[in-house]
């Protein structure tokens, strides 16, 4: 991950996806755009944070939606709850 202060998440749902992927990746710190099949993600990883969204935070988030927005800041815009 960059040490670049825009590579930092940014906003709550940034930060939740950014949690789940270090727990899942065994990371310390992912960025923003960091990406979920370099970091070697796969599809049981990403049943995987399905589940943790599901059970911290109450999304349902269909496995398409993380294997199709491979970066914490395209999956969080898209599970963003509107203002």
């Amino acid at each position: 991950m960059s040490d670049a202060p825009d590579a930092l998440p940014r906003g709550e749902a940034e930060e939740l996806v950014a949690a789940i992927w270090c727990d899942v990746f065994k990371l310390e710190r992912v960025g923003r755009h960091d990406d979920f099949y370099e970091l070697g993600g796969h599809s049981l990883l990403a049943i995987r944070m399905a589940s943790r969204l599901r059970d911290t935070a109450g999304l349902k988030v269909p496995l398409r939606f993380i294997l199709d927005n491979p970066t914490v800041a395209e999956l969080a815009r898209l599970i963003r709850k509107p203002a």
